[in-house]
């Protein structure tokens, strides 16, 4: 299986591809290397991920596999082309983007560790990006009520 990930030590983003005789995953940067859970990419199912076997985290998603510099460059080329085609290339090189969109496969995404899996097909709890679950994962933010009393400014405004 193919994947996109980062290296905890030198942060350095590599590809690398997961096989099952895989044990760990060796930085090419530094030499570092992590542990592998292949018991979190079933036998059964090889193309699934249930969770992320490079940090074990079970919270994934899904998304468009997408190039994002050829998307850029489609809309700069359509934007620099439009002086001279009255915005027809605007519309023109968005319908080569959209169909570009839809022919593409979808990837799994861990919410922890932002390992692109891409021959990996989402399974059935992995629904599309969602950005609060994302920052309880990764930041460790919460979603509490604020007490306003308990602020020192707060309680100087009242009478």
């Amino acid at each position: 299986m193919r994947i996109r990930t980062q290296c905890k030590e030198c942060g350095l983003p590599f590809r690398s591809r997961l096989t099952r005789e895989a044990r760990d995953l060796p930085c090419p940067g530094c030499g570092d290397s992590r542990p592998v859970d292949l018991e979190a990419w079933p036998a059964d199912a090889p193309d699934t991920v249930t969770r992320c076997p490079v940090c074990g985290c079970k919270h994934l998603y899904k998304q468009r596999d997408v190039n994002r510099a050829l998307g850029c460059l489609l809309v700069a080329v359509g934007a620099v082309l439009v002086p001279w085609t009255f915005g027809l290339s605007l519309i023109l090189l968005a319908g080569v983007d959209l169909w570009l969109y839809l022919r593409l496969t979808e990837s799994v995404v861990c919410y922890r560790c932002d390992t692109v899996y891409r021959d990996a097909r989402p399974g059935p709890r992995q629904g599309e990006f969602d950005l609060l679950k994302h920052d309880v994962l990764k930041y460790g933010k919460t979603w509490q009520e604020v007490d306003l009393g308990d602020r020192p400014e707060a309680a100087a405004d009242e009478p």
